[in-house]
């Protein structure tokens, strides 16, 4: 008799959770892999940062080297 009562209360209260944990499961799921995405634009978006940082520092050496021609050294 207890384990009838112990089936019936497993069912009827644990099973209408089921539904909602399998999606609470693929919710994750899509969460995680939305999160390696954005880990994964991150990254690139840093790698194009460091080259456009580069990029600039090159242009600030060119001119102060065309000011320095220019001014004679002179600021």
């Amino acid at each position: 008799m207890a384990g009838l009562i112990s089936l019936l209360f497993k069912y009827v209260v644990f099973g209408s959770f089921q539904a909602d944990i399998k999606d609470l499961n693929k919710n994750f799921e899509t969460l995680n892999n939305n999160l390696s995405d954005l880990k994964t634009d991150i990254e690139k978006l840093d790698k194009r940062a460091d080259e456009h940082d580069r990029r600039l520092d090159r242009h600030h050496e060119r001119i102060k080297d065309l000011r320095d021609k220019i001014r004679g050294g002179n600021y």
